[in-house]
């Protein structure tokens, strides 16, 4: 078999793009942590796929091994029970099961060993890039928690200029109560106008409350997700 290749798992360097993408510093370090991520992920697969061969050279020689020892058992039985009667007949021989196991594993022995010398290497190398993975992940994740600020604030624009707008709706219906009380405690108060501020005020705060909308969870899960593979998403 042919030797593994040094995989020293080194932490990846961001590509240069050919044109400058203009994002803030949240997203900037968030699209670096995503390449940086993406590469690690390849060479940790990469890094898994030696270690993964030479298990499975190893399994089979296992394999083989408790194969042969089944087969012996057997035609110890038969060699025990013959020796056991009269001894009429030939005396039994390995049955030819045997034999192609015996062949089989002799051809898998050397293979074997040297995927048994080999394999705490190449785990290594595997465990080492997994690491660097975890670590990177974080870096990822701590990045992604960054991006969702940008993105709340982006959001919060147009948040804003919707809440201004209501407010402003509010501030008419308010005005109009306080003048009604205005009126009502005035020397000359009209009737019913004390009755009519306190029904506006009742007003308002219905509509306030029939106006209650629940919490949107699944466009924060959509964002959060969509931030794990795009620096550039948003609400």
């Amino acid at each position: 078999m042919g030797g593994l290749p040094d995989r020293s798992c080194q932490p990846a360097v961001e590509p240069a793009d050919d044109v400058a993408v203009q994002r803030r510093p949240e997203r900037a370090r968030l699209a670096t942590a995503i390449d940086e991520l993406t590469a690690a992920s390849a060479e940790l697969a990469a890094a898994h796929a030696p270690a993964t061969r030479l298990a499975a050279v190893i399994a089979e020689a296992s394999r083989l091994e408790s194969e042969l020892a089944a087969l012996r058992a057997a035609d110890e039985q038969r060699l025990g029970l013959w020796l056991a009667g009269d001894g009429d007949g030939p005396r039994p021989r390995p049955s030819l099961a045997t034999v192609a196991a015996e062949t089989r594993l002799t051809a898998q022995a050397g293979d074997a060993a040297a995927a048994r010398a080999a394999l705490p290497a190449a785990e290594q190398a595997f465990q080492r890039c997994a690491a660097n993975v975890r670590e990177l992940q974080r870096r990822r994740d701590e990045a992604i928690c960054a991006a969702a600020i940008d993105a709340a604030r982006g959001f919060a624009a147009g948040y804003q200029a919707a809440l201004t707008a209501a407010m402003e709706q509010e501030a008419v219906l308010h005005g109009l109560r306080d003048e009604l009380l205005r009126w009502g405690n005035g020397a000359d108060a009209p009737p019913g106008a004390m009755d009519a501020a306190a029904r506006i005020g009742h007003l308002i705060a219905e509509t306030k409350r029939a106006a209650a909308v629940r919490r949107n969870p699944q466009a924060v899960q959509k964002l959060l997700a969509a931030l794990a593979v795009d620096p550039d998403a948003g609400l």
